[in-house]
């Protein structure tokens, strides 16, 4: 197998195989022989010595190895210079503090922060999200201040009964106090069951009767002696509703 190296890997069989994100620093070193020997550390701590390389594949090893670096290095200043990177140095909080913020910074191919937009997105996803700390929570405020000279009254206004991280951030910028999770109203068994009569005793042993789908119909029920009701039937679904009550 022969050797392959490239800005994304070294392989120089049978001595190593791996990619560059595990190779810490490299050097070539003389030896007795008058050739070149590659010594490549690695992230584990182990090293690496390959004897009598060609000079050849030395050069490519270093080439391959600066473009790699030279990738990561720009990567790095890319993501520093976007939304997250820029929030963080804003801030001044540790990035896993920062990771979810809704907030999209984008300065418009301009220079400074005087023409930073800030933007928020609700998320009905995560209506149920855990509070964010109340120092991340001040520190967006002061910043969001600082950018907007202290109008906050363009932002959007938090959903109801929604912790997502826009809303938790919406009300804190609206000075608006946390809301309690809806209650759910409780319904008891005998609201559940259909009701044929509304019956209710209006004196003693008499009672009325009222159709609950129509008002109109309306009988009372005398259970004394004798036994009766105002429809004129004595054995009625009126008395034995009052009956069965």
């Amino acid at each position: 197998m022969k050797a392959k190296i490239n800005e994304k890997m070294i392989c120089i069989p049978p001595y190593v195989s791996t990619s560059w994100d595990h190779v810490t620093f490299m050097q070539a070193e003389p030896n007795v022989a008058e050739g070149l020997d590659l010594v490549m550390h690695l992230d584990n701590g182990s090293q690496i010595t390959i004897r009598d390389l060609d000079k050849a594949l030395i050069d490519l090893a270093f080439s391959a190895h600066l473009k790699y670096l030279e990738a990561k290095a720009e990567q790095q200043e890319n993501k520093a210079k976007g939304p997250s990177g820029l929030l963080q140095q804003l801030l001044g909080l540790p990035a896993e503090q920062i990771e979810g913020v809704p907030f999209r910074l984008g300065l418009n191919g301009i220079p400074g922060l005087e023409n930073i937009e800030m933007a928020m997105q609700h998320d009905a996803s995560q209506a149920k999200a855990a509070d964010l700390p109340q120092e991340l929570l001040e520190k967006v405020m002061q910043v969001t201040k600082m950018l907007t000279g202290g109008n906050l009254a363009g932002f959007p206004k938090p959903e109801p009964h929604c912790n997502c991280p826009h809303c938790q951030m919406s009300r804190a910028m609206h000075g608006l106090p946390k809301e309690a999770a809806p209650t759910e109203e409780l319904i008891e068994d005998k609201d559940l069951t259909f009701r044929d009569w509304d019956i209710k005793q209006i004196a003693d042993n008499l009672y009325s009767v009222v159709n609950p789908l129509d008002q109109d119909e309306q009988y009372q029920v005398f259970i004394g002696q004798p036994i009766g009701c105002t429809c004129g039937h004595s054995h009625c679904e009126h008395l034995k509703a009052v009956l069965r009550s």
